[in-house]
């Protein structure tokens, strides 16, 4: 049998009980087993957690306990919050019997959009996960899957359960995370979302001084859209969205926090032929082709209210569309193409005289870069660091 991942979620359902009532006795009771019973699972979990979680002379939590009962309540919260959605009046006895398994097959399902592809990703066979799966909808009561043609999606329910089942796994890492740095070992990690405007500044710089000091943390920087990086947000996917704030986001699940403004600029290869001009016009602009931010952008916004004034017989040339930065270079480098950019983003290529600024104002270019982050998110001592540094490095930046 393979080595478990995670503790039994019984286990954990004990040591929450046990430290509210203070009592082992009550909190067997609670779970309708017996005390020896009870208190073999609770040793098993200080023994799969490897920490010590209560002194039990006094029956009082332990240091470590502390950590654990914080992140494990509200690891049973979010467990709770996903069978109250979808299951509602029989969502008590729900949760006691949903299992890791299941969890993981659902938020694999979803992640990566095929029973087989989550099976690779778990490292089990593909109909392990779907046996978990269904069985995880048999439990609940409510379909969680429905064919469309010859492929299987998830349903609305699936979706939201998915969502509070993937955000229940990251608390769990959390508190792995937590009970290591409990112990002056930071070896956790941070997964940071970047746009465009903080990929090649700002959220490097902040991470290479974090990595100097923690050897042993981990970084992953996953890059996207804004659609796709809000997505892995909500569902815990990532820690923190690092990038252009949007003026429209309205939700209960997160929140925004602006850290600096940025400005855009029109930039050019350093030789470009607009650089000849002492005086630049709308319509000379006009002359060459563009590459722009992707569609709903706060870059694509500027370029549109600039390409407005553009003569009516000469459109803006819109001739590549990305969000890629190296592509951006690279078309810049070889072409007459012009491009909005921040100062920020193209430092290096200023710096060595690859690329160059064209003169020419840009009003109301003016945006806000932040972070984005779940309103009830508690980070780890590491995360919270690296939310101190990009804090502070940002004052600089206005």
């Amino acid at each position: 049998m393979p080595t478990p991942t995670h503790p039994n979620l019984r286990h954990i359902r004990l040591f929450v009980a046990c430290a509210e009532t203070g009592s082992l006795t009550s909190a067997a009771g609670t779970l309708g087993i017996t005390q020896p019973a009870a208190s073999q699972a609770l040793r098993r979990l200080e023994e799969f957690l490897d920490a010590p979680l209560i002194a039990r002379d006094a029956m009082a939590l332990t240091a470590e306990g502390t950590i654990a009962l914080q992140r494990l309540r509200r690891l049973c919260d979010l467990i709770h919050q996903a069978c109250t959605l979808i299951a509602k009046a029989a969502s008590g006895i729900i949760e006691t019997r949903l299992t890791w398994s299941h969890l993981h097959a659902i938020t694999g399902f979803a992640e990566h959009g095929s029973f087989s592809a989550a099976a690779r990703m778990l490292e089990l066979s593909e109909p392990a996960v779907q046996r978990a799966a269904r069985e995880a909808e048999a439990t609940i009561g409510i379909p969680l899957f429905e064919n469309s043609g010859r492929n299987v999606r998830l349903t609305s329910n699936g979706l939201s359960a998915a969502r509070w089942f993937s955000l229940t796994l990251s608390e769990f890492e959390s508190l792995r995370d937590e009970l290591l740095e409990a112990r002056n070992h930071y070896a956790g990690r941070i997964s940071i979302g970047t746009l465009p405007l903080t990929r090649t500044f700002l959220v490097p710089d902040v991470i290479a001084l974090l990595a100097n000091r923690y050897p042993h943390a981990r970084f992953e920087i996953m890059e996207g859209s804004y659609e796709v990086l809000i997505d892995a947000l909500e569902r815990g996917r990532i820690d923190i969205l690092v990038g252009a704030l949007r003026k429209n986001l309205v939700s209960k699940t997160l929140r925004q926090e602006p850290l600096f403004d940025f400005e855009l600029s029109i930039v050019g290869r350093a030789d470009h032929p607009l650089k000849q001009c002492r005086e630049i016009a709308s319509k000379d602009l006009a002359d060459y082709p563009w590459v722009v931010a992707r569609r709903d952008t706060p870059s694509r916004e500027t370029f549109n209210a600039m390409a407005a004034s553009f003569p009516a017989d000469k459109p803006a040339r819109q001739s590549i569309e990305t969000g890629s930065l190296n592509a951006i270079r690279g078309v810049l480098l070889k072409s007459d193409h012009l491009a909005l950019l921040s100062r920020h983003q193209i430092r290096y290529e200023l710096q060595a005289g690859f690329l160059s600024v064209i003169n020419y104002p840009l009003p109301a270019s003016r945006r806000p870069v932040g972070v984005t982050l779940r309103c009830h998110w508690l980070p780890t001592a590491l995360q919270a660091e690296f939310l101190t540094l990009l804090r502070e490095y940002s004052l600089g930046l206005d």
